[in-house]
């Protein structure tokens, strides 16, 4: 396609979106009355799969447990782009509780990709595009209740502890070229004109769970007899604290433990049990498995110290998260036609972590962030202050970015190692055995 058709076909899908605009608000404001936790978004995945219903659209569901997958295409060879949405809430404080909350942005991700199928399926452009685009609602992204997957695991429910990590495990990503994303930025106080980010990448990280195990004793009488297990986790949190000078700044390594079990139930009886929680965080693999190793030697002499019993249990979280540099070059053009470029925030290096870091390690990958929303991510004060621009001007850069992907063979990437890719992941990553 030259590129007056190219501009023809986005002032198209543009108008639609435009046209949806209020309905897009109320989607996205339903959507986030009815947060759900990964592996568990069974109303969210029936509320999806009733739009597409409503809009005559065939649909896959139950993909890794709750997900949907909707494919648009004209029947031609081509492209095969993806456009993902994460579906799933976080566990956030409310008081002494714990409540779902859509407080990472992930019922904007859906609203947004449902008012793309739909200005897509109005505007019926892709009958003349060659190619095709799946939109895929990912269930599970947040690496929380890990207990309860891991119990899932064991009864052969799922495979991973993450949506996407399932997907790639089904190999349902298999066919796919390029995968399309946008989250939610964190407000930036010192730049309160912000409206995208690109460019940036995330941190990967393992999860721990190291359980301490002591012995009993009168806390009054014979404390000497016992073992005190939440003795051995307080001196591991020290003793972290004093290991975190020995991280390069490059490497951006950071370690925020919790002691999510165990401290006794008695203040008169030594601490038998306690249970220590904490992601390992870097920029880069090899920090992660150095790093993993000096944190069990730390564990496991601070448990010896006090003659306590450590057990320790590493679980794959995500892998770091790298921008492909030609997907990012087709996004970066379609937000510079939404806004300024004093408007625009890039190559920031983020401590947070995502599954779409395990889908970059083997497909050409691309995710950009959006402003709109005030309050803090990940806790109840989030709100969504701009609805026009998240649910809008958002899905206008990934609209036209599907466009220019499909319509310009010059811009399209691909890993042809990708079966190489995905083995090398699945067995070094996730510790499947072929």
């Amino acid at each position: 396609m030259n590129d007056n058709d190219i501009s023809t076909v986005k002032d198209r899908l543009w108008h639609n979106l435009e046209k949806f605009r209020n309905e897009a608000e109320a989607l996205g404001k339903h959507f986030f009355s009815i947060a759900e936790t990964g592996f568990n978004e069974e109303r969210t995945e029936k509320e999806i799969c009733a739009c597409l219903e409503t809009w005559g659209l065939s649909h896959q569901k139950h993909l890794a447990r709750h997900g949907v997958h909707c494919v648009l295409s004209s029947g031609n060879p081509g492209y095969h782009a993806a456009v993902i949405a994460d579906i799933d809430a976080l566990l956030v404080q409310q008081g002494r509780e714990s409540i779902p909350f859509h407080s990472c942005g992930h019922s904007i991700q859906t609203t947004i990709l449902l008012n793309l199928i739909r200005a897509f399926q109005e505007s019926r452009i892709i009958e003349f595009l060659p190619g095709k685009v799946s939109f895929i609602f990912c269930p599970a992204e947040e690496f929380i209740e890990i207990e309860e997957r891991r119990k899932l695991k064991a009864q052969g429910i799922i495979r991973a502890f993450s949506g996407k990590q399932q997907l790639i495990a089904d190999s349902f990503f298999d066919d796919i070229d390029a995968v399309l994303s946008c989250h939610v930025m964190n407000p930036d106080p010192n730049r309160p004109d912000l409206r995208f980010d690109t460019g940036s990448s995330l941190a990967g990280f393992l999860h721990k769970r190291i359980e301490f195990s002591g012995r009993n004793a009168h806390a009054g009488a014979a404390p000497h007899l016992g073992r005190n297990a939440f003795h051995a986790a307080s001196l591991s949190l020290t003793a972290i604290q004093m290991l975190k000078d020995t991280f390069p700044p490059e490497a951006h390594i950071k370690l925020y433990p919790i002691i999510s079990d165990g401290g006794g139930e008695s203040v008169n009886t030594i601490c038998a049990w306690a249970v220590m929680e904490t992601y390992l965080r870097a920029q880069d693999e090899d920090s992660l498995r150095e790093n993993s190793q000096r944190l069990d030697r730390l564990f496991q002499s601070c448990a010896q110290a006090l003659e306590v019993e450590c057990r320790i249990i590493t679980s794959p979280g995500y892998l770091p998260f790298r921008q492909n540099p030609g997907l990012n070059a087709v996004i970066s053009k379609n937000i510079e036609e939404q806004c300024n470029e004093t408007q625009i925030a890039r190559n920031i290096v983020s401590g947070a972590s995502g599954d779409i870091g395990d889908l970059s390690a083997i497909i050409p990958t691309v995710q950009f962030g959006f402003s709109g929303i005030a309050g803090r991510v990940h806790s109840t004060d989030f709100r969504i202050i701009d609805s026009v621009h998240v649910y809008e001007n958002t899905a206008k850069v990934l609209a036209g970015a599907i466009v220019d992907l499909l319509g310009k063979e010059e811009l399209q990437v691909r890993y042809e190692d990708k079966e190489e890719r995905k083995k090398r992941y699945l067995s070094t990553w996730l510790g499947e055995t072929p």
